[in-house]
């Protein structure tokens, strides 16, 4: 295949990748500018004192003088290995390292091609041939630098084969070998059959098949409105025991421990008695605590999930001060009002407040908390303030004109009171909250 056919095919193929990852929500781009001349190859060569090898500059004159493919998963898909995509080389970026401390790597052996964003390089050993340099990673933290293909072509193939993997460290890992990037190696396989049914699986392919539509929600997550209805046609036990087996089989303890969670909100009730058995383990077996209130939000009635939470953190509470961000882990998946009645109690909420004002605001309450807590002592009426600026909606919490408008006498109080420019602006964006409301009595409770 020449030069020319081989860039065809690798723009064609990025082309589909990117447009693939598109339409499936995911955030991707492509750009390759125009090609270099050969007066800016000379330019290039001139400043860093040496021919450039021969696929370097073919790459550089017959694809593009720079050209990057990068592209990333939401953050609620269970992705293997955590990887995303960041493939790129470019003119200007030719550079000899300088490695910035003492190293046993010869001066001017490597030439880089591409930065990471967190600093890695990929660049060309140009020790191993003259023409075809093998093509290595330098991963910033420890100097350390790794093979990962015989040549710039042998690397543009096998990273395009992973669809674009890398750049960072990280995200190579997974697929090396001392051979360098390994296409077809256990970790390459799985990963491509995960990036194939993320791009290619449809909810129709899958709903007649129960293994097919777990794989379907591992692949594209569980908040498709109509995935509930697609297992619904499945006997529900017959769905729980399908979700165990599948995570029984998973070794990745975040891959896993999201499955659990998946496994809860579809199985619901039929997962009670599970999630139940989750909370007696030994202390060295138990699982995250968040995923461990996720499923306990899910599957177990309310009353019996809240008070397995609040005995928990009572627990820890009789040893040290709770503070907000345990409190909130804990008790947001709820979304309930008796969560602030509860943080109301024994004067439990305390400085530093950061987690509880997010307990708050996602607990859904009624005007009424709001006023009460405004009245009430300095963290609360702190706690509460900045809720508010949280509210997705203040129309939601406020029944009438009568409860904003006496909400608003209370922040204004408030605002007298501040005296750092902090707690000014603070009370002010409750303030505008309010101000902002935008109110249909039509939807007025």
């Amino acid at each position: 295949m020449t030069i020319h056919e081989r860039w065809k095919s690798w723009h064609g193929q990025w082309k589909q990748i990117v447009e693939s990852f598109q339409a499936r929500g995911a955030d991707a781009v492509m750009i390759i500018r125009p090609t270099a001349t050969l007066e800016q190859v000379a330019t290039a060569e001139k400043r860093l004192g040496i021919p450039l090898p021969g696929e370097l500059k073919e790459l550089l004159t017959i694809g593009g003088s720079e050209g990057f493919i990068v592209w990333s998963i939401m953050d609620n898909r269970l992705v293997p290995f955590g990887a995303a995509g960041d493939l790129g080389w470019s003119l200007e970026v030719l550079d000899f390292p300088d490695f910035q401390e003492e190293t046993i790597y010869e001066e001017k052996r490597f030439l880089t091609f591409h930065i990471a964003g967190n600093g890695d390089m990929l660049m060309l050993d140009l020790e191993s041939h003259p023409e075809h340099p093998a093509v290595v990673h330098w991963y910033h933290e420890t100097n350390e630098i790794q093979l990962l293909a015989s040549s710039l072509t042998d690397f543009l193939d096998r990273v395009t084969t992973l669809y674009g993997i890398g750049a960072e460290s990280w995200q190579y890992e997974p697929f090396l070998d001392h051979f360098g990037i390994n296409v077809n190696s256990a970790h390459a396989k799985r990963w491509k059959n995960w990036i194939n049914d993320f791009l290619h699986l449809t909810l129709e392919e899958a709903r007649n098949d129960l293994q097919l539509l777990i794989r379907y929600t591992e692949v594209r997550g569980k908040d498709d409105p109509e995935l509930q209805a697609a297992f619904a046609s499945y006997d529900p036990n017959h769905v729980f025991k399908s979700w165990m087996k599948r995570i029984e089989q998973e070794k990745e303890k975040d891959i896993r421990n999201s499955l659990m969670e998946y496994a809860g909100a579809i199985s619901g009730q039929y997962a009670a008695d599970w999630v139940r058995s989750l909370w007696i383990l030994p202390e060295e077996e138990r699982i995250n605590s968040a995923v461990l209130a996720n499923l306990t939000a899910s599957c177990l009635p309310e009353e019996e999930g809240l008070n397995r939470v609040w005995t928990r953190l009572e627990q820890a509470e009789a040893q040290k001060r709770l503070n907000g961000y345990t409190a909130n882990c804990w008790l947001k998946p709820f979304r309930s009002r008796r969560v602030i009645e509860w943080m109301s109690e024994r004067k439990r909420v305390s400085y530093p407040y950061d987690g509880w004002d997010q307990l708050f605001a996602i607990s859904n309450p009624l005007a009424e908390d709001v006023i009460r807590w405004l009245n009430g002592n300095g963290v609360q009426r702190q706690v509460v303030i900045t809720a508010l600026a949280q509210f997705a909606n203040p129309a939601d919490i406020f029944a009438n004109r009568e409860q904003v408008q006496q909400a608003r006498l209370l922040l204004n109080d408030e605002l007298e009171r501040a005296v750092t420019k902090k707690e000014k602006n603070m009370v002010g964006g409750a303030l505008q909250a309010l101000t902002d409301l935008q109110w249909d009595e039509s939807n007025a409770r």
